[in-house]
């Protein structure tokens, strides 16, 4: 074989087959996202392989200030909403898996028409944290997500009140549900009977409640629930359950949790989940429920 002249080791042509060149530039690209930009600099092909991997995590939060972001960028809603209009709607759907939409902080409001665009641009999202809106006329879209797997949201908001309804579209294709506050406003007497009808649900979270063992009287009916987790602090009474499902987790700053879990798959459900684990295979003791997030000695 002829040595390559000099045109043809600066001709910019790529030398590996396209596939596998391609490959090697999304694997780099998921390892960390923050290189993307620079990646996408190297040639209009890679630009164009690349750039959906920007949007595969969407963060808009009005009430982040500083953190780590686990590799991935915050998004101002105006940016985002820019890019949007420019993109086709393809763009989007082929792209985003999650989405962490949050208002009512100090930051830039987006307006109810916003929100409307960013939703209508991702059908296809899976994990969906949607708070600090007003979310009642919200409803008609998120019942058009059809491949949505885990929701964090304000549930209360969406029904008029005590008529939560758990066939709804919206819970069609559920594993993983967070309640947000106004839900014990909301919440139905047989509660563990309404999350059954939320046919694929089998781990149930909501936020800090004190009265645990009332709860738990009242959810465990619901035998396909595989993990139920409740955020609280340590309390200074520990009422008797015998339900290695239950796990209460005192939770140090979600938005990193979450965060953490859309960039290595590990959150706050798998930290229970090897926790219910643990206490199935004897290594912890049964009467236990309460672990942080910051403490895992109960590995060991």
């Amino acid at each position: 074989m002829e040595n390559p002249t000099p045109d043809d080791q600066v001709s910019g042509e790529p030398c590996l087959p396209p596939d596998l060149e391609r490959t090697i530039f999304e694997l780099a690209a998921l390892l960390r996202t923050n290189p993307i930009l620079s990646l996408m600099l190297v040639a209009r092909r890679v630009k164009h392989w690349l750039e959906p991997l920007l949007y595969r995590v969407i963060f808009v939060s009005s009430w982040w200030t500083a953190g780590d972001l686990h590799g991935f960028r915050s998004i101002p809603g105006g940016v985002l909403l820019s890019t949007i209009s420019t993109k086709s709607q393809l763009f989007f759907e082929s792209s985003v898996s999650h989405i962490f939409l949050e208002g009512g902080g100090s930051g830039l409001e987006l307006e109810p028409s916003d929100v409307e665009t960013i939703l209508a641009a991702c059908p296809r999202v899976t994990n969906l944290v949607f708070c600090g809106f007003s979310t009642g006329q919200y409803r008609e879209l998120f019942s058009g997500f059809q491949c949505l797997r885990r929701l964090t949201i304000d549930v209360g908001a969406l029904f008029a009140a005590d008529t939560i309804d758990f066939t709804a579209p919206l819970f069609r294709s559920l594993t993983h549900l967070e309640m947000l506050d106004s839900f014990w406003g909301h919440m139905p007497t047989d509660i563990g009977a309404c999350l059954a009808l939320a046919p694929a649900l089998t781990h149930f979270s909501c936020v800090p409640i004190s009265r645990i063992a009332a709860f738990h009287a009242r959810i465990r009916t619901n035998a396909r629930l595989q993990c139920i987790v409740l955020f609280s602090t340590r309390l200074a009474e520990t009422p008797v359950i015998d339900d290695a499902r239950l796990v209460c987790i005192d939770q140090t700053n979600f938005r990193s949790d979450w965060l953490h879990g859309a960039a290595t798959g590990e959150d706050y459900w798998t930290l229970a989940e090897a926790f219910i684990a643990a206490k199935y295979a004897g290594k912890v003791d049964g009467s236990l429920y309460f672990i942080s997030d910051t403490d895992q000695s109960w590995r060991a």
